[in-house]
């Protein structure tokens, strides 16, 4: 691609100038849009020039980094944690960082994380491209296979195949019938809603979507639960159980 932009956001002004140095010398691919040592400023310049890449140090007056990117959710870049403490690092990964580096930062490190983020926001625009093409395709039949875009690339997985969706956040994970091992794909689960025909598939909870052929049993409530037949067993959400139970009763009528 060409070039990746990226906002520097750390509140000791001499760790912005070193990091951008290094980028300028090490990493000219990368365009720096702004820096900036003041958390709230930052918050600002984010939601005004969009970058595709933040690097963020954690510890900062006021809001730390984590705070900062519940505020700014749903989240539409990659982030790259820079900070002098290594004892964040899980909660880095859980909030989907593509890197994390201790300082002083290591070149090699900051060049195969930028390397990474780079790949990742390559492989998010071409699945972007591609969900796009499908979402809007006129063809009368639904197609048998979704693109999922993982770390790794495209995976194709048939729709048959899919047993639910789980919503967290940004991403999705999907779960399949076959696989033992579930499948997490960076968009969020309302993307997914308008590519699952609604013939098999019914949103029962902001969190999950299932596929009504997997349905073992439906457990009475407020809004109910149902139970897969890998046993799992998800709420439905007491606005959409009367949507569920039609969409249900129609499926069955079709399969009969």
């Amino acid at each position: 691609m060409a070039a990746l932009t990226c906002i520097i956001l750390d509140d000791e002004p001499k760790n912005v100038q070193l990091l951008k140095n290094m980028l300028t010398t090490h990493c000219p691919q990368v365009q720096v849009l702004a820096t900036e040592s003041n958390a709230g400023k930052g918050l600002a310049l984010i939601k005004e020039l969009h970058p595709q890449l933040l690097l963020l140090d954690i510890e900062m007056p006021h809001i730390n980094g984590f705070e900062m990117l519940k505020k700014l959710e749903p989240v539409n870049f990659e982030t790259i944690f820079v900070t002098a403490y290594s004892h964040y690092a899980i909660e880095a990964f859980e909030h989907h960082a593509i890197g994390y580096l201790t300082k002083p930062i290591n070149t090699e490190k900051l060049i195969a994380a930028i390397q990474a983020a780079t790949e990742r926001i390559e492989q998010k625009s071409f699945s972007k491209n591609l969900f796009s093409l499908i979402e809007s395709s006129a063809k009368p039949v639904p197609a048998q296979k979704i693109p999922l875009s993982t770390t790794n690339g495209l995976v194709f997985v048939k729709l048959a195949d899919i047993m639910y969706c789980e919503s967290n956040g940004n991403y999705t994970t999907f779960f399949l019938a076959e696989e033992n091992k579930p499948i997490l794909v960076s968009r969020q689960l309302g993307e997914y809603e308008k590519l699952l025909p609604e013939s098999d598939f019914t949103r029962i909870h902001d969190k999950y979507i299932i596929n009504l052929s997997y349905i073992k049993e439906y457990i009475k409530g407020s809004g109910g639960d149902v139970v897969l037949e890998n046993g799992k067993e998800l709420p439905v959400a007491s606005r959409r159980k009367e949507d569920f139970l039609s969409r249900f009763e129609k499926w069955i009528k079709r399969k009969s």
